[in-house]
């Protein structure tokens, strides 16, 4: 109840602020919403992944409300946000990925305040807040993945296409249309970004910024070098795409030659929470103590805190970084 209480007043001290911005601002943040209309009537010129085409005007905002939008933009955490999101894929905007954080820090006080008390509720504030980022990072691991396993492939129809007397820009365009998703996202967008006047070495750039992997970051390096110093661009994107095919067989055989530790970690962690209920129907009176008194309590959460530091640690030991 304390908790909930807590969160009532927050929430409601925020509304009363981003309400009182907006009522002061509310002309400025009319008229910028008018003229961000009719630049949005605009000729549209650069084409999303499956070639429909979007407009050329570049939302900048981070947040659909404008009172957020105006509290966040220019933030050097706004910024950094919006290159994680990119990296992900994700369409979400830093404010709004923002306001989901905080949702989930106060959902995870309420939930460890109704299941262990009000004296350690403020432990669920980080675990909550940490639900979102998990799963932001998982979804650019599985992003990743996808960008490597369809580099290769890539590779080599790029070369093929400047055998063929394609230029990069064309050739880029050319393996974009004939790519699935996340690869032909960011090479077409490559190819746009051309038509629109920006630099072969800014683009190369921003699309390793975008996708991140050091295949990527191997790819892009040596594009930039052979523009600096020529050569057979044919024979290097071939060099390129073998070296990153040897690469990930290397990989699935360590990750093979992991999964015993992976898995002994996964069974070890489990094994008290598993534990805790066999016991607990069994026997509830015995158990019973660990719920409903202070010290059960907090033996608890640090248990839960060691299974977790546990875990990390013999999941970090088993990962082979490459």
């Amino acid at each position: 109840m304390t908790a909930l209480l807590v969160a009532l007043v927050f929430f409601g001290t925020i509304f009363a602020i981003v309400g009182g911005f907006v009522f002061l601002n509310r002309r400025r943040l009319t008229s910028v919403e008018a003229a961000r209309e009719r630049l949005s009537d605009a000729p549209a010129v650069i084409r999303d992944a499956g070639g429909s085409p979007s407009t050329i005007l570049r939302d900048q905002r981070v947040s659909n409300i404008g009172a957020l939008n105006e509290l966040l933009s220019g933030r050097g955490v706004t910024l950094q946000l919006s290159r994680e999101l990119a990296r992900a894929g994700s369409l979400q905007k830093p404010g709004e990925f923002l306001l989901l954080s905080t949702l989930a820090a106060f959902i995870g006080m309420t939930v460890v305040s109704f299941l262990f008390g009000a004296l350690i509720s403020i432990v669920g504030l980080p675990v909550g807040a940490m639900v979102p980022w998990m799963f932001l990072r998982r979804q650019q691991r599985r992003r990743e993945r996808q960008f490597e396993q369809q580099l290769p492939d890539a590779l080599d129809l790029l070369t093929n296409s400047l055998k063929a007397g394609y230029s990069l820009q064309a050739a880029m365009e050319f393996v974009g249309r004939e790519s699935m998703a996340p690869l032909s996202t960011e090479f077409l967008r490559f190819y746009d970004e051309q038509r629109l006047g920006v630099d072969v070495r800014t683009a190369l750039l921003a699309l390793q910024e975008r996708v991140g992997t050091d295949d990527v970051r191997m790819f892009v390096t040596s594009l930039l070098l052979q523009r600096e110093t020529g050569g057979n661009l044919s024979e290097l994107l071939n060099t390129i795409s073998t070296l990153i095919r040897q690469r990930l067989q290397l990989r699935g055989q360590l990750q093979t030659l992991t999964a015993e530790p992976k898995m002994s970690a996964q069974l070890l962690s489990a094994m008290p929470f598993v534990m805790f209920a066999v016991v607990y129907a069994l026997n509830p009176t015995y158990m019973r103590p660990m719920l409903v008194t202070s010290a059960g309590h907090t033996m608890l959460a640090l248990s839960v805190v060691m299974v977790v530091v546990g875990y990390a640690i013999m999941s970090r030991i088993a990962d082979v970084e490459m």
